[in-house]
């Protein structure tokens, strides 16, 4: 599908024609509006530049840690036409090399420093887009997206697969003095979004804010409570592929369903079949058949064990930064000591943990050290032997992002962060292969959304 582009002036509401399923950029902001046979209906826009760009073709595959998204993906991939060009994205090198072994008809190429651009990755990407190769990278690179490369892959016609979510919002750091130049000299603030857009008077501008005025012509700034810039991973970038395949589980609960909401992005739930191969199908995964979690997932009930997190705020960040001073880490430094060594047998190749990262160093012990995982890691199975399991922490939505979303009316639900957080954790260990494992969560409530969601999906 081309590109349409049409300004129009509106001060109370109005249309635009009919166009079916089609994605409405606002010039700087993102506005997204579904066609009746009435047309799309615009509410107190002043100045608008529609952008006609792709059918909204964004699909969450949604399905269990070990269901075979990933195995999914690459029969689709070998199952395409032989023109069908895509871009995968995966957290981790060893999943890039998979693609790469995986999928040989493809092709598949790696950016790398030094090969094309001005000799960075996101310089190497442009190349190996304009050549219309098949390419995997990280999710590293992937944040680095600018306009350029949105506007090569629109062009080209690509297909995104992205393993797990994205990192699509954070706070954007930036001093009050700073941020009231800005207000007062270079950016508007739009009412209904609150998205920051660089004043058009000041296009020519150069200067220390450049790296912000690049932001805003992403579209990637937005202004919160007065105070705080958010960062927002530019939205367009999602509407310039032919498809979208987005890998995960528990889409709903997650940070990037909540940005999706925010800028009216439209998606659709698959699944995963095994029959006659991975594949995807449409709806949401049902519930593994002959599971039984009771049988493979042993929480520890231990009353003397546990008592550290028996209040609801126990072991979130914010109670690991209260009582950094105090002799609470040496309590649970002894308690996981307690866990790997006695209870479980004392065995460093089974032992797999995390917490806070501020805070790993003050629980580390003798024989379960080198156990330790980053609290945020996904897709990675370097782990799937490991039997003994800890989970030192008590997950919330970071506060300002979760009332950012809350502003604009959208549903947040911080338990299924929470929950959706710690399984994708959980499943690096040997549950992955359907093996029993032994956990450690101290957390009341943590340990209570864990043994509420193994009631609720065993058979």
């Amino acid at each position: 599908m081309g590109i349409l582009a049409v300004k129009a002036k509106i001060s109370e509401s109005g249309l635009f024609p009919s166009v079916s399923g089609i994605a409405f950029f606002r010039k700087k902001a993102i506005f997204f509006g579904y066609g009746t046979d009435k047309g799309v209906s615009v509410t107190n826009i002043v100045t608008l530049e529609v952008i006609m760009e792709f059918d909204c073709n964004v699909k969450i595959v949604d399905a269990m840690m070990g269901a075979g998204k990933s195995s999914a993906a690459i029969n689709y991939i070998n199952q395409s036409e032989a023109d069908e060009k895509f871009l995968v994205i995966t957290p981790y090198l060893p999943e890039v090399e998979r693609y790469r072994k995986e999928c040989p008809t493809k092709h598949f190429k790696q950016p790398t420093y030094g090969t094309g651009g001005n000799g960075t990755k996101l310089g190497s990407l442009k190349t190996l887009i304009n050549r219309g190769e098949n390419i995997v990278s990280t999710h590293a690179l992937f944040q680095k997206f600018d306009n350029e490369v949105i506007d090569l892959c629109r062009a080209s016609h690509y297909t995104l697969i992205m393993d797990e979510v994205a990192e699509v919002i954070k706070e954007f750091s930036i001093t009050a003095m700073d941020l009231q130049q800005l207000k007062d000299s270079f950016v508007v603030i739009e009412e209904d979004t609150n998205l920051i857009h660089w004043r058009e008077d000041k296009s020519e501008y150069e200067g220390r804010f450049s790296d912000i005025k690049n932001l805003c012509d992403l579209g990637s700034l937005a202004y919160y409570n007065g105070s705080v810039m958010m960062w927002l991973f530019p939205i367009r970038a999602f509407n310039a592929f032919r498809n979208v395949y987005i890998l995960t589980y528990m889409f709903s609960s997650q940070m990037q369903r909540y940005y999706y909401d925010y800028y009216g992005l439209p998606y659709q739930y698959l699944s995963v079949s095994e029959d006659n191969g991975y594949h995807f199908v449409e709806g949401k995964s049902e519930k593994p058949a002959n599971i039984n979690y009771h049988d493979l997932i042993h929480v520890l009930d231990s009353d003397k064990m546990n008592s550290i997190g028996d209040r609801k705020g126990d072991l979130s960040l914010t109670w690991f930064e209260r009582n950094k001073n105090n002799n609470i880490s040496k309590k649970l430094k002894n308690n996981l000591l307690n866990f790997f060594q006695n209870i479980r047998g004392g065995k460093a190749k089974d032992c797999l943990w995390t917490t806070f990262k501020d805070y790993k160093h003050r629980l580390q012990g003798k024989g379960y050290t080198k156990g330790f995982l980053a609290i945020n890691a996904r897709a990675t199975n370097d782990y799937q032997d490991r039997t003994s399991v800890a989970y030192i922490a008590n997950r919330y939505m970071d506060p300002v992002i979760k009332n950012f979303f809350v502003q604009h009316n959208i549903d947040v639900d911080e338990d299924g962060y929470a929950l959706s957080e710690m399984l994708q954790f959980i499943w690096r260990s040997a549950i992955r292969q359907g093996k029993e494992i032994w956990i450690y969560i101290p957390s009341i409530r943590m340990r209570t959304l864990l043994i509420d969601w193994i009631n609720n999906e065993s058979n």
